[in-house]
């Protein structure tokens, strides 16, 4: 199938009819080298063909787990990844006279070569971050179409089902793995990575954000506020 390639920043894109953002974090070469040796110091690499990500360890065995959006030491990185998520929602046109947007958990994952991360999705959030922390031509980030879901009609994308590949049919869409990108993103979107082909491993920081209403406003079609 058809596989478009993303490489603009600060832009918001339909793909498959979900919303997707990407952008550079403002600094992201000093916040990386900050935080790249806690995370490495910190990580164990899996001995299988997947990525490790630390929000399946036990936090008694590491001293990161999936509350680095809690984590003193990585304070200064989320103040941008929030301006970023600001960025994603401002674009889309929410009121954010009415709406709060809260990182419910957030993960480090490690490639080594030849590692990746397999389709899936994630079912406890409305959005989902990647940032990458170290990452260049090492396995780009894929977000995947869903029409079987959407009309019980699973026609694989290859040939020769299909005619002619265009933007009405294409399979992916393929977001660069680079130092400093941040992705924005629908939770319930299937996504997965590329392998990552060479020595150097591949650090990336994940999240799940939540959108209720602002404390004191009520709707009966969303979240209330937890506060």
């Amino acid at each position: 199938g058809l596989i478009i390639k993303v490489n603009l920043m600060a832009n918001i894109s339909k793909w498959f009819g979900y919303p997707i953002y990407i952008t550079k974090i403002k600094n992201s070469e000093k916040l990386n080298k900050k935080i790249i040796p806690i995370i490495e110091k910190n990580i164990t690499p899996t001995n299988s063909q997947y990525s490790r990500t630390t929000d399946v360890k036990p936090k008694e065995l590491q001293s990161i787990d999936d509350n680095l959006h809690l984590d003193k030491r990585f304070d200064n990185l989320y103040k941008e990844i929030e301006q970023g998520i600001k960025g994603a929602v401002l674009l889309q046109n929410y009121n954010t006279d009415l709406f709060e947007f809260y990182i419910t958990k957030s993960w480090a994952t490690y490639s080594i070569k030849d590692q990746f991360i397999s389709y899936h999705r994630h079912m406890s959030s409305h959005y989902s971050f990647v940032y990458y922390v170290q990452a260049k031509d090492q396995g780009n980030l894929f977000l995947l179409d869903d029409e079987a879901h959407k009309v019980g009609l699973n026609i694989p994308r290859r040939d020769p089902y299909f005619s002619k590949w265009d933007e009405t049919n294409f399979a992916k869409a393929e977001y660069p793995a680079e130092s400093g990108n941040l992705v924005v993103f629908p939770s319930m979107i299937f996504h997965e990575t590329g392998k990552n082909p060479i020595d150097t491993p591949r650090i990336s920081i994940s999240g799940d954000i939540m959108i209720t209403m602002k404390e004191g406003i009520k709707s009966e079609h969303n979240i209330p506020s937890p506060s």
